[in-house]
């Protein structure tokens, strides 16, 4: 059984207890399964969290019932393995940015904001952009100036806030290099919670010096990297990164050493919303 297969597998098991208080750690454990290792390979196959999809799964199946039936909100939160009614409310408003009392008030919701079952099928939809057969290159050492900051997954993923918020204050910067280069870092910790990341927006320098205290400095390791080229919207990179991690890297016998990955954005980068753009992706190797 390969890994998307088993990642149905899990997925099967979550439907069959939306009405239960099934924890991502025992969806893990009846794979044998690692907790991390899971919550990874489910995030790079699906592009959710486990515990965002189950979070997500309950509220959109308990929408109907909220709707159709005169289920008390607690009954409702219990049945689907919620421990109170505030906690159901909090979940539901993440999601469907309603409280339950305010969808049953109007009897209908936005059902783009609802998710269904992953389905086999449903995997033929994420179809990955890259541009050209991946690379192995070493890298030196590269120095950053930028804004970093925790991001929650399971809220979407634009990032056009930070990403002009660096460019607003690129002037205040000293040492960037000309011409300018941008990178995107996004960085975790082994036993981190796999609902968010920290993400890292940043301009090349020359040297680190006079730091504006609003700012943070950091440097990318001098070392080995696998590079890919995504070709096409910023929005659909996580279809590449999806590929990479699960159809490529399993049918290689790279090793993944770092907790980090980065993408740089160079002359080729037409803009976010531009078909013809090309990223780079590098993720840190060790040799084969």
């Amino acid at each position: 059984m390969n890994n998307r297969e088993l990642i149905l597998s899990s997925i099967q098991i979550i439907e069959n207890n939306l009405k239960s208080k099934l924890s991502v750690l025992d969806v893990s454990k009846e794979l044998g399964f690692s907790f991390y290792y899971y919550c990874r390979l489910f995030k790079s196959i699906t592009g959710y969290s486990p515990k965002s999809y189950i979070l997500a799964r309950k509220i959109t199946e308990s929408v109907a019932e909220l709707i159709e039936t005169d289920m008390r909100i607690i009954d409702l939160a219990l049945e689907y393995g919620f421990g109170s009614s505030e906690a159901y409310t909090r979940a539901f408003y993440k999601i469907l940015h309603k409280n339950p009392s305010e969808v049953r008030k109007e009897g209908t919701i936005n059902r783009q904001l609802l998710l269904q079952p992953i389905t086999e099928n449903k995997f033929k939809e994420f179809e990955h952009a890259l541009d050209k057969e991946p690379e192995v290159v070493f890298l030196d050492e590269i120095k950053l100036v930028g804004i970093p900051f925790y991001y929650d997954l399971s809220m979407g993923n634009d990032l056009t806030e930070h990403w002009s918020l660096l460019t607003q204050n690129l002037s205040v910067i000293p040492n960037v290099k000309e011409p300018l280069e941008f990178y995107q870092m996004q960085f975790w910790f082994p036993d981190q919670d796999n609902d968010s990341i920290y993400f890292y927006v940043a301009v090349a320098v020359e040297k680190l010096e006079f730091i504006p205290i609003q700012l943070t400095a950091k440097t990318i390791p001098a070392q080995t990297y696998l590079k890919f080229r995504h070709k096409g919207l910023a929005n659909q990179v996580g279809h590449t990164y999806r590929y990479i991690y699960e159809e490529w890297l399993p049918a290689t016998a790279y090793k993944l050493p770092g907790n980090f990955n980065f993408e740089y954005y160079g002359d080729q980068y037409l803009g976010p919303y531009n078909e013809n753009s090309v990223s780079e992706i590098y993720i840190p190797t060790e040799n084969k």
